[in-house]
């Protein structure tokens, strides 16, 4: 009898290995799938992570990041879509950005649902990769051997005139202040202080009536804009913008209260302006009255509001502020 029903093992063998599979597969659709839009981004370009939950479980009360937070913390999210039922899945859409180049291998999050259960995700990993920059070696051109030419006595007017001129000139200056200061006799000049966001909005009027980009003149239209921009981020956050490099400031700013939508336009335009101050691309023909739409709106969505404005004040004017004698 136990020989009968052992050979009938056989043609039950492959009714056990569906079952099996089958198990398998109803476990795999029961997990929650996490995936990015792309395996790589740039630095400081933004990107999406999509989750999706089977309808059956609902929807999730929260993620739990704290598998992520040395890797791609929560800080990280610039916006998400919130938990949204979608072709028989409850799906979340959530924008991130990052400025730290990395290969980054990121394990499964947590979901917690609201009666404390909770699903894992599968991995990641993501490519970060860093913008490129102009001042980049490997942009730069093979350096060639120094050539010595024999030397000239008339090799040395032009410096020496220059000097001699730069003296001139300076002497002349002060001549001219020490003058000045004793023809008004004014004791005490009255100093009235200009906010950074009235000053940086003024220059963009006079630079948009230049017309720069209208005629051709693109690298200087794009270094005076970012010049703007870079010294009202300096005034308005207290952060080195005018000598630092773009993706530094980019940094700077997120330790700041600046809202996080303005940073990836900003990054854009930076980038944007680095390579044509460099003659190392040119942006899209519609960009250039974007680009100084983007720096307006984000100096009027960050100007102090005027309870906070400081007021006009006589004597020094503040270190953080221009002051303009009347």
């Amino acid at each position: 009898m136990l020989l009968k029903d052992w050979g009938a093992f056989p043609k039950i063998y492959p009714v056990i290995t569906f079952l099996l599979l089958l198990s398998v597969q109803i476990k795999a659709q029961s997990d929650a799938v996490a995936a990015f839009d792309s395996g790589y981004v740039e630095t400081g370009n933004p990107f999406l992570l999509h989750l999706a939950v089977p309808e059956q479980f609902g929807a999730p009360a929260s993620i739990d990041f704290s598998a992520w937070d040395t890797l791609l913390p929560a800080q990280n999210i610039l916006r998400q879509s919130g938990w949204q039922n979608r072709e028989g899945q409850w799906v979340n859409d959530l924008t991130f950005i990052t400025f730290d180049s990395a290969e980054l291998t990121l394990p499964p999050l947590s979901l917690i649902f609201p009666g404390g259960d909770s699903l894992q995700t599968n991995a990641l990993e993501l490519r970060v990769l860093p913008t490129p920059s102009p001042d980049d070696p490997v942009f730069l051109r093979e350096i060639k051997d120094i050539s010595l030419t024999p030397a000239n006595w008339r090799d040395y007017l032009k410096p020496l005139g220059i000097i001699a001129g730069g003296i001139l000139i300076f002497a002349l200056i002060v001549w001219w202040l020490m003058s000045r200061g004793k023809k008004s006799g004014l004791k005490g000049e009255r100093m009235v202080w200009q906010p950074a966001h009235e000053m940086a909005l003024r220059k963009l009027a006079e630079l948009e009536l230049q017309q720069h980009w209208q005629n051709g003149r693109i690298k200087t239209y794009y270094t005076e804009l970012t010049h703007i921009a870079r010294e009202y981020l300096e005034r308005r956050y207290n952060i080195p913008a005018l000598e630092s490099p773009s993706e530094e400031i980019m940094r700077l700013l997120m330790r700041t209260d600046m809202p996080a939508t303005l940073l990836p336009p900003l990054a854009e335009l930076l980038r944007w302006a680095d390579l044509a101050k460099f003659a190392k691309g040119t942006p899209p023909d519609h960009f250039h009255a974007q680009a100084m739409e983007e720096v307006q709106q984000l100096i009027q969505q960050t100007k102090p509001r005027p309870e906070d404005a400081p007021e006009s004040r006589a004597g020094n004017g503040p270190s953080s502020s221009t002051a303009q004698t009347t």
